[in-house]
Formats: C-alpha cells, sequence, structure tokens
C-alpha cells in the first residue's frame, strides 16, 4: 500500500510553526530528542512538545522507536523527505539573499582597452540590472598594455597580460580586415596606429604591406581609426566586430591578421559573490558582441 503524505489543514485548531518543521529534521538526523535538542539549542520538553504539536496538527504518528532511537514511521519517512527538500530550497534561497546584498554593498572595478568599453562592455549595460540587481561597475580605461592595477577586480586586455600571479582565460580571437571609405573604396591612403607599448599584430602587419608614405594619419585607438576611415580619411585594418557595424566603410580583404583578447584577474579578484556576478556579466557581453566572427 502506498504511503501518503501527511495532510495538514489550514483550517485545524493546532497552528504549526517552521520551527516544528525543523524540529522534526533535526529529530531525524539525530536520531533522539536529546541529541536535536541540543543540536538546536532547545531543552528536551521544547522538542517533545514540537513534534506533539505537528502530529497532532497532520493527525499521524510520524516517528517511533527502535533500538533506542526515534526512526521515521511509514508515513513520517514520505513526510521527512519532502520536508528536506524544502529545507534545501529554503538553504539555497538564505545564499541567494546573502549574495544578493552582497552584490548590492560592492562595486566590482573592470580595466579595460577603449576599444572594449566603448564597442562590448558599455553597451552590455543595460542588461545589468535586469541580470544582476543590485551589481554595480565602474569601467576603467587602460591603454592596451597597461599593468592590471590591484585596485581592479577583472581586466580585459587586448593581448595576453604577461604580470605574475594573475589568473588568465582567452576570451576570444578578434580577426581584423581592411577597410575602406565607402565613399572612397579606391582610396590609397591609410590610417595608421601609434606605436604602443607592446608589440602588435597591427604593427607587424603595418610594416611588412603598407608604406610609410602612404599613412595619412596615426590615432591612438580603433574607434578613432573607424571614425578617421567612415570620414573618408583613409583606409585601416579594424577589428570585424566594429566595421561589420558601420555603414560608412566597407570591407575591402579578407582576414588579414588576427588578435587576442585575454580576461585576467588577480588569484583572490573573483572569490567575491560581486566579482563573480560581474565575470558572468562579462562573459555575456563578450559574446554578444560576437569577436571572434570574422
Amino acid at each position: 500500500m502506498k504511503a501518503m503524505l501527511p495532510r495538514i489543514s489550514g483550517g485545524l485548531a493546532v497552528k504549526v510553526r517552521w520551527d516544528d518543521f525543523e524540529t522534526v529534521l533535526e529529530v531525524w538526523r539525530a536520531g533522539t530528542q536529546e541529541r536535536a535538542a541540543a543540536a538546536l539549542g532547545l531543552d528536551q520538553a521544547t522538542v517533545s512538545r514540537r513534534i506533539a504539536r505537528l502530529e497532532q496538527a497532520a493527525d499521524v504518528k510520524l516517528f517511533q522507536r527502535r533500538g533506542g532511537r526515534l526512526v521515521p514511521t511509514t508515513a513520517g519517512e514520505v513526510f521527512v523527505s519532502r520536508l528536506a527538500q524544502v529545507d534545501e530550497a529554503v538553504a539555497a534561497a538564505r545564499l541567494a539573499l546573502a549574495a544578493a546584498n552582497a552584490i548590492a554593498e560592492t562595486t566590482v572595478r573592470i580595466a579595460s582597452t577603449p576599444l572594449l568599453i566603448d564597442h562590448v562592455l558599455a553597451p552590455a549595460l543595460g542588461a545589468l540590472p535586469r541580470r544582476f540587481p543590485g551589481l554595480k561597475v565602474d569601467l576603467a580605461p587602460r591603454p592596451a598594455g597597461a599593468v592590471i592595477a590591484a585596485d581592479c577586480d577583472l581586466a580585459v586586455r587586448e593581448s595576453r597580460p604577461e604580470e605574475d600571479g594573475l589568473v588568465l582565460r582567452r576570451a576570444a580571437i578578434m580577426p581584423f580586415r581592411v577597410y575602406a571609405p565607402a565613399a572612397r573604396p579606391d582610396c590609397e591612403e591609410w590610417i595608421g596606429l601609434l606605436p604602443r607599448e607592446e608589440p602588435m599584430p597591427h604593427a607587424r602587419w603595418m610594416a611588412e604591406h603598407v608604406l610609410r608614405a602612404r599613412v595619412a594619419a596615426r590615432v591612438a585607438e580603433w574607434s578613432t581609426a573607424l571614425v578617421a576611415v567612415a570620414r573618408g580619411v583613409g583606409r585601416a585594418p579594424l577589428p570585424v566586430f566594429i566595421g561589420r557595424r558601420e555603414p560608412a566603410v566597407l570591407p575591402v580583404s579578407d582576414v588579414v591578421f588576427s588578435q587576442e583578447v585575454w580576461v585576467a584577474h588577480h588569484a583572490d579578484a573573483a572569490r567575491t559573490p560581486p566579482a563573480s556576478a560581474a565575470q558572468r556579466w562579462l562573459d555575456e557581453a563578450l559574446s554578444a558582441a560576437h569577436l571572434s566572427e570574422g
């Protein structure tokens, strides 16, 4: 015969509380009222009274004595197993609430290049309140080769960081194509990038394929190069993920080189709930930008 889960009617005169359910769970775990009382910080009489109250409300015996221990009856076993699932859900909810409180009280500082802030992270800020309520981020622009400062919780770089003590993850491989102004697709002038602290694929490619005399201007950032190309100044290799969004420029080559994008943090920086939430938001932002599509 299938055991039935005890039903507790809200109309019964006997009022039960969550404390009664917690007491039943602890007796089930401990096996005796004495041990359950010690674990709960109660006296044995209170434990006995709570069990009796719940049994009266359910109109069923929940425990029986066997070999010096209290064990659930058949109906009590079904009831306790369901109760344990509820207890696990309540514990998970408490952890989630604690994490949410921690997130709401902390600001996560993310360092990145102007390219990735302007075209990847800033556009994803709109999803932040919906996906991670209470999470606040500071977006700190840093040059491509800048050292990751101790005050930064996370960093997104256009090359592999070389500093010691960092946890690294390659997030994407960013392809580049040559783009020309849509109004002047056959122009011969070029837009270059100013020298950076660390060697970049762009510098090598330009040195091998473009005469210095053809370079009409050099700029500091890819976003500026995109504007210059769109305004007809000249052509330039650009990240595909920004070039394809600008109708005033046209791709005039296949992929000419690629550049890695890395996420880094100090070893202890991602252990807090805010930093963990920020990492998930960061991953979603990088995925939505389709950096690796050529």
